[in-house]
């Protein structure tokens, strides 16, 4: 289960799009921001993003969540 804290990183994420964005809105260094994706990830046991060169969109799975 997903904390609210991990909703409020997913959700930077999802509008910024890149972690070091996602980190400066929420005041925190964007390596803690990776790990929290991942984690989240790995406890839904989904894809919440593709991550590419150029930034983090949204997976099907991310969408709907």
């Amino acid at each position: 289960m997903l904390s609210w804290d991990d909703f409020r990183i997913f959700l930077a994420v999802a509008r910024d799009e890149t972690l070091s964005a996602a980190g400066r809105r929420l005041k925190i260094d964007p390596a803690t921001v990776g790990r929290r994706i991942t984690r989240a990830e790995d406890a839904l046991g989904l894809p919440l993003f593709v991550k590419s060169h150029s930034g983090y969109s949204l997976t099907d799975a991310g969408q709907k969540l």
